[in-house]
């Protein structure tokens, strides 16, 4: 019986991303687990290569940042981050800056604190702390901006898979947090660019 408890008090979600990605997280049954953010990345002696623990969240849910493929340590670090608040499904709350619920600069803002590096909570100073690429170049972990000029919408690169990329966002009080792709008509109207953050 005691098996079967077990069995019942834990679930394992398996997210195939796009390029056949897949991040597995674990969600225990009613169990809350607290979690200190993961700090800057160390760099174990020896190697150039920082590693990164997982990000573990409130609930949880945990995504591995090994298994987020993207250009460097830090980086994965903030896809795990962006993605583990998605898993949580928490509400758009103006001016939330986490662990559970957000704005979209308060979520782009805590998925890259996971990482060490510090961005403004605010959706226009980020684009001042990106430098701006092209979509072709575009990574997980990236930011990507709505509304030029005064950028009031950011979110986060998770995944790039040729042209098609994903998000995470804290979209707004009815979507709440969630992943989805680039593309629909909204994007083509207000989307103006692409910024890879940039790191002392």
């Amino acid at each position: 019986m005691k098996r079967v408890a077990l069995l019942i008090a834990t679930v394992v979600v398996v997210l195939v991303l796009p390029g056949g990605c897949a991040v597995a997280i674990a969600l225990a049954g009613g169990v809350v687990t607290a979690a200190a953010p993961v700090s800057a990345c160390p760099t174990p002696s020896g190697t150039g290569e920082p590693t990164c623990a997982p990000v573990a969240s409130l609930s949880g849910v945990v995504v591995d940042p090994a298994s987020v493929p993207a250009p460097d340590a830090q980086a994965a670090v903030a896809v795990a981050a962006a993605l583990t608040a998605a898993g949580r499904g928490g509400r758009y709350v103006a001016e939330g800056n986490g662990p559970v619920d957000f704005d979209c600069s308060g979520l782009t803002a805590w998925a890259w604190r996971q990482a060490g590096i510090s961005l403004v909570d605010y959706s226009y100073t980020q684009r001042s702390q990106t430098r701006d690429i092209p979509r072709a170049l575009a990574a997980p972990g990236d930011l990507v901006f709505w509304f030029g000029g005064d950028e009031h919408h950011v979110a986060i690169i998770t995944a790039v898979d040729g042209p098609v990329i994903t998000i995470a966002e804290a979209a707004n009080p009815e979507a709440g947090v969630r992943t989805r792709q680039l593309g629909d008509g909204w994007d083509a109207a207000y989307l103006t660019g692409f910024g890879r953050v940039i790191r002392a």
